[in-house]
């Protein structure tokens, strides 16, 4: 939920309203007795300062927290809460129960959310799924749900034009409506293709994406085969010729020059091996981000609807631009929609 968009209060309004117990509570009912205590009435909810807590706990990622508090003091027993940076932190220590992703998207939602207007309050809106998602190309605001005095008619605008007027930037205006099929459409298309001949997929996404490493990925390996090789070679060789020198078969000006020679040598080796296992090792990450991108999209072959917790998942960032119209009142301008998909970027 909270990756999704929603933030700490409205989520404890959700639990609380479903039924849900507070640990606190699901405690006290695991030890009540129906015969004895008679029906169970809750007396405690679930409040946003918890949530939070649970929303930042990374043992549910699998890592090890030790060190949150301290006593600052022998003579007292008043324990001291420690900074998070100087938290013993040791990952993979027990099986995860959310994934690495899903916990950072809570994160990014958690500390990028302003103030949640109460229910009842006159700024309170329906929703947005796009929210912290959609921005304007031109000028990087957010872009700003608005609806019509009647609210039958819902469209964005870029957020400096509202508030600064055509001179800071275009309006960059478009039908909610419009914008929700859009990005329906271009998910759904991935997906289905990703779902089906997934390999051929990803070699074409690889192909199409990422630059000519990626594409020559076999020959780099081959080549930082062949230069440790080398590197190998030119060690056994500067043994032998030192063996030749203390024995008095090579005289040292000869050693010397050999020396110096084998030093560039092995520095130029050195450097074409480390060139090579970064380039190996960026165009194995994306691979490793491309199947990533695969196994996430090709769940969504089929839905009703948009949610903010789908489209957090699978995007960065949707932009808006729109293309300079002709004549006096720009007529013919043409709005350019550009999803960009987590792990691979743009698709179109």
């Amino acid at each position: 939920m909270c990756a999704g968009g929603m933030g700490s209060r409205s989520i404890a309004t959700r639990l609380n309203e479903e039924g849900v117990l507070s640990p606190a509570e699901y405690i006290r009912f695991q030890k009540h007795d129906p015969e004895k205590d008679g029906p169970f009435v809750r007396k405690k909810f679930w409040g946003q300062t918890y949530i939070r807590t649970i929303l930042q706990n990374e043992m549910f990622i699998g890592s090890m927290v030790q060190g949150r508090q301290h006593t600052p003091s022998y003579r007292t027993k008043k324990r001291v809460k420690k900074e998070k940076e100087d938290w013993i932190v040791v990952p993979d220590m027990h099986e995860a129960i959310i994934s690495k992703e899903l916990f950072d998207q809570a994160q990014k939602s958690l500390h990028s959310r302003r103030i949640e207007p109460h229910a009842n309050s006159p700024h309170h809106t329906d929703p947005d799924v796009f929210s912290g998602l959609f921005r304007c190309e031109a000028c990087g605001t957010a872009m700003r749900k608005h609806r019509t005095g009647n609210g039958k008619y819902v469209y964005y605008v870029c957020g400096r034009h509202h508030q600064q007027g055509k001179f800071a930037c275009s309006s960059h205006y478009i039908n909610c409506d419009v914008i929700t099929r859009i990005v329906q459409e271009d998910i759904k298309r991935n997906a289905v293709l990703f779902s089906g001949d997934t390999e051929r997929a990803i070699k074409e996404l690889m192909e199409r994406k990422c630059s000519e490493d990626e594409k020559r990925l076999s020959q780099m390996k081959s080549e930082l085969v062949s230069s440790r090789k080398q590197l190998g070679a030119l060690d056994t060789k500067l043994r032998r010729v030192y063996e030749d020198n203390l024995s008095g078969k090579l005289p040292d000006h000869i050693f010397t020059m050999f020396i110096s020679d084998y030093d560039k040598e092995k520095a130029g080796l050195r450097e074409t091996i480390r060139d090579l296992e970064k380039r190996i090792d960026a165009s194995t990450a994306a691979r490793s981000d491309v199947v990533r991108f695969a196994e996430m999209i090709r769940k969504y072959t089929s839905f009703d609807e948009l949610d903010s917790f789908m489209l957090h998942e699978l995007i960065e960032k949707i932009t808006i631009y729109e293309t300079p119209g002709m004549g006096r009142y720009r007529k013919g301008k043409e709005k350019i929609i550009t999803i960009y998909y987590k792990f691979v970027g743009a698709l179109q």
